[in-house]
């Protein structure tokens, strides 16, 4: 074999097996006569993409699976703030991004950009609709950018090696004479269980009653992290008795009564991705006993967003305001070619075959592959086929520069009107979340 048909032949060896191993639908009529059918010489990553169910969006395997992996880890290169494209001109093909966030102590943030902030060229290109995607990439592709902003600046960044840390915005304030707490979350990374805990102890020492999570940008991540957020949200007693919080549907294969059975928990401990180290985290502890939970929510709201909103929704009042959420009703994990060998290996799976050559042919590539699907603690899955519904429908402004977290943004404002009254109290207490450098995983949701 020449080197593009070894790297061709272990990369099928691979993905033919993960998929076959476990792939949710695996059984299906049309995914079993795909990967019956499977050309050990084809392109492994187009084989996949065929292969895929047809309500799978998200199965893909990779040359290079770390861009994924810091994606969801929230760690790497980066320049710290998240954008949405708008047609600024119509007639003239412009097109624009607007700043929806920055992240703490990022080129992004020292630059001074905010939200509301709109891009009209990068590296002096202007964007349209032909060509809007290539200048784009550069953000994941350049570690150096130039920006120009429609109020004149033009603003030089350089990428930083960094974490964003997900616990974006976490305040209190008084509405209607109630204390309400405010978190903006923006992804499930694993090392965000301890912030979160940091965030909810505040919310706890300042007595809130009702909580608005804004989940409108969050995309999804890790179980554990989903798990320990709702075990802070959900009634205290529930969270005592270790009810059930969601539970995990499997392929034949995979399946195992006991451990498709996740439960809120009181305490758990996982190993942090930035120190390495055994981080303990206890839920019930800051459990600030919420009688009300505000979701704000959008089509970028996925994954574990929604799998917290179904696991909670059997157990407290729950009110989503924004739009229907993005409709991903599964869960999947990172498996890494190489680990997968290494395992093969240990346990003899692969007869007569050169485990050393495949680790040197595939290093870096991995797959994503569906796994699951998730259901509430009645097995109902509130986000298939096509997302949740919003109760209290709203329209998320970015453009409009009104701060995250502000009781006047357009989401929140929307929520709080719906409790009956103008926003009517100061912020009370800004909530202080450390920042970290950047670590590294796999994801399990």
């Amino acid at each position: 074999m020449d080197e593009e048909q070894s790297i061709q032949y272990y990369a099928n060896t691979f993905a033919y097996n993960a998929m076959n191993t476990y792939y949710l639908w695996k059984d299906e009529p049309e995914v079993a006569r795909e990967i019956g059918d499977w050309d050990i010489y084809a392109d492994a990553i187009e084989k996949v993409k065929a292969s895929r169910y047809s309500a799978d969006k998200w199965t893909t395997l990779y040359e290079d699976y770390t861009p994924f992996e810091n994606y969801v880890d929230g760690s790497g290169l980066s320049y710290g703030l998240d954008y949405t494209v708008y047609y600024a001109d119509s007639k003239r093909n412009q097109v624009e991004a607007v700043v929806r966030y920055t992240y703490a102590d990022s080129p992004a943030r020292k630059a001074g950009l905010k939200r509301g902030d709109e891009i009209l060229t990068i590296g002096g290109q202007t964007m349209n609709k032909e060509n809007v995607n290539r200048i784009l990439n550069q953000f994941y592709t350049e570690t150096s950018i130039q920006l120009g902003l429609a109020d004149g600046r033009v603003v030089q960044m350089e990428a930083a090696d960094m974490y964003e840390n997900p616990v974006h915005t976490a305040l209190t304030f008084e509405h209607n004479g109630v204390p309400f707490g405010y978190l903006h979350f923006t992804n499930f990374t694993l090392d965000a269980c301890k912030d979160l805990e940091t965030a909810f102890a505040q919310f706890k020492a300042d007595g809130i009653r009702e909580l608005v999570l804004d989940l409108r940008y969050n995309t999804g991540g890790y179980v554990i992290t989903s798990t320990t957020l709702a075990s802070m949200i959900a009634p205290p007693e529930v969270v005592a008795r270790k009810d059930i919080f969601t539970i995990d549907v499997y392929n034949d294969i995979l399946s195992d009564e006991d451990e498709d059975i996740i439960r809120f928990t009181p305490e758990m401990s996982y190993t942090s991705k930035i120190t390495q180290q055994k981080v303990t985290v206890k839920p019930l502890e800051v459990n600030p006993g919420i009688r009300h939970l505000w979701v704000l929510v959008t089509d970028d709201s996925a994954s574990a967003s929604e799998s917290l909103i179904c696991g909670l929704k059997p157990y407290m009042d729950v009110t989503l305001v924004g739009k229907r959420t993005s409709g991903k009703f599964c869960g999947g994990s990172l498996i890494k070619a190489v680990d997968w060998f290494n395992t093969m290996e240990k346990y003899k799976g692969l007869k007569d075959f050169d485990y050393d050559a495949a680790r040197e042919a595939i290093p870096l590539w991995g797959i994503y592959v569906i796994t699951s699907r998730y259901s509430d603690c009645n097995e109902v899955t509130l986000s298939m086929p096509d997302g949740i519904p919003a109760d209290i429908e709203g329209q998320d402004k970015p453009y409009d520069g009104i701060s995250l977290g502000d009781p006047s943004e357009s989401l929140l404002a929307i929520a709080l009107g719906a409790v009956k009254s103008a926003p009517s109290g100061p912020f009370l207490t800004p909530v202080e979340i450390p920042h970290h450098r950047p670590g590294s995983g796999v994801l399990l949701h």
